[in-house]
């Protein structure tokens, strides 16, 4: 399943009408409007909402850190929104500083498909942000 999902999202980037899989939405979402550093928060994040739950993201960042799209926790899940979870371990920055791990957090409005991305590392005061707007597709 993992390689079937990394197909589908390096897809994204390559094609702009991939469809998702019938198992799930596949939210393409573009972030337009970042504050600070704007390494930390990628331009384009795919989301895979399965029909099991489970739910798999991935963007420049976590393909840097990490190769492989990350499964995240889903913290809310209603008609209105879903917000879900993810981390990166072990990161270390073109500077040389560490972090044990960057704590990511994205609340996606179903609504308005407008999606608010926030990301935390370990150990140090700042505080990451972008927004923008995402794509639903189920074919």
């Amino acid at each position: 399943m993992l390689r079937l999902l990394s197909a589908l999202v390096i897809c994204v980037w390559a094609l702009p009408a991939v469809a998702a899989t019938p198992q799930g939405i596949l939210y393409d979402c573009n972030i337009t409007d970042k504050k600070d550093r704007l390494y930390w928060i990628a331009d384009k994040i795919a989301i895979v909402a399965l029909n099991s739950g489970e739910v798999m993201v991935s963007d420049q960042v976590i393909l840097r850190f990490n190769d492989t799209p990350l499964e995240a926790q889903i913290s809310r899940n209603n008609d209105r929104r879903m917000t879900i979870r993810w981390t990166l371990k072990n990161i270390k920055n073109s500077d040389n500083q560490h972090t044990a791990a960057f704590e990511y957090t994205a609340t996606l409005s179903k609504k308005t498909n407008r999606i608010s991305v926030h990301a935390s590392p370990d150990g140090y005061p700042d505080r990451f942000s972008g927004k923008g707007s995402c794509t639903p597709r189920t074919e």
